[in-house]
């Protein structure tokens, strides 16, 4: 008969013969990569650890009665990252004719500062859940929670060990590389695109501040009457900080050429950054006075703007029903280098735009900056 004292001992060496072989499906923020490309979207990199074979976006957060599913996001359309990535459910392959697009890898590949990893395309808009449950969107923006689940197999099978990595999205703006030509966002492009044929207006590619205050010369030279009334939607987010810059130094000049060839003339600006910045947009009146119009291009101070989306439509928004616009020639010009939201974040929406622009009878050109 075994004493106490060895059954004890016995049970503390078989603890430990199984904490030696415990998996580490820890995921930690030096294991993590994410950015975001001009193609629109997030690319996240996993690093791939010897006991981690698949790795699953969940929800990260759960209903504490513990009532209600913790559903995994899935993208809306496939692409062509995670769009063919199998998942298992209840031990099978879900079929790939029910389009369901988790956000979900098994296969490594080589990173470079990783070595191997996972690499899951996380969309601006994610679905979770399904009309019979619980369901909705989620927003991918600056602040958002986010959950890797890594797996110790591989397709997301819940038949061994799994483990929730809980994280914030935090998203820092900085200059991409390479020539301009190839750094111009599609999301901007289309969006801009769409704004300056609704405004009856062109859109145009600016290199950035050897040329943007030439850019807006060139529009002003198309425009013709007595009169002119002329508002610019400047984005003031942190990644601007150059063009506005050379929109101090040079911006004056050019309009001292320009409005000469107005008998009367007013010009305005509406400053836009994001919600939950520094200001959402700001407001700056009709003046005749150029100088008034330098001081406030020099109070300019350009930060924030940490996801990519601005308040892009907030701003044409104001700029349509905030002015008392009385001149012959009616102008905003939008200058700009990331898109709207995709989904309004707060109460001002594309067709209020659309229709603030047609009530008023105003033309609207974009110009677009590289990211």
């Amino acid at each position: 008969m075994m004493s106490k004292s060895l059954i004890a001992g016995l049970g503390m060496f078989l603890f430990f013969q199984v904490s030696l072989h415990a998996q580490d499906l820890t995921i930690t923020t030096g294991d993590i990569r994410i950015e975001q490309r001009v193609e629109g979207g997030y690319h996240l990199f996993i690093r791939k650890k010897p006991e981690i074979n698949s790795v699953l976006l969940t929800e990260s957060t759960r209903d504490p009665t513990m009532r209600e599913d913790n559903f995994a996001y899935r993208a809306p359309e496939w692409n062509s990252i995670n769009g063919d990535e199998i998942r298992y459910l209840d031990g099978f392959p879900i079929p790939r004719e029910e389009r369901i697009y988790s956000l979900i890898d098994s296969t490594a590949e080589p990173h470079p500062e990783l070595g191997e990893a996972f690499h899951i395309y996380i969309p601006y808009i994610l679905n979770y859940g399904f009309p019979t449950t619980r369901h909705g969107e989620v927003y991918v923006v600056d602040g958002t929670y986010l959950n890797i689940r890594s797996f110790a197999l591989p397709f997301g099978d819940y038949r061994s060990s799994f483990r929730d990595n809980p994280f914030v999205l935090r998203v820092i703006q900085t200059p991409l590389p390479g020539p301009p030509e190839g750094n111009y966002m599609k999301d901007t492009v289309k969006a801009f695109q769409e704004i300056a044929e609704s405004g009856k207006g062109n859109m145009v590619y600016s290199k950035g501040p050897e040329d943007l205050v030439q850019k807006i010369g060139e529009i002003l030279e198309q425009e013709k009457g007595r009169t002119l009334d002329l508002v610019l939607c400047l984005d003031t987010t942190n990644s601007m900080k150059n063009d506005i810059d050379s929109i101090r130094s040079l911006l004056i000049p050019l309009l001292e050429t320009m409005v000469a060839g107005f008998p009367d003339f007013r010009i305005g600006m509406v400053l836009y950054k994001d919600y939950f910045e520094e200001y959402l947009n700001r407001i700056i009146p009709f003046t005749r006075d150029l100088g008034a119009v330098r001081k406030n291009i020099a109070a300019i101070r350009v930060n924030g703007g940490r996801d990519l989306p601005e308040a892009v439509y907030e701003a044409l928004y104001e700029a349509a029903v905030k002015f008392p616009w009385e001149a012959e020639t009616k102008l905003i010009i939008l200058i700009g280098d990331a898109p709207p939201h995709t989904r309004p974040r707060g109460p001002i929406t594309r067709d209020m735009v659309e229709n603030g622009i047609v009530e008023g009878d105003l033309k609207v050109h974009a110009i677009i900056l590289p990211q």
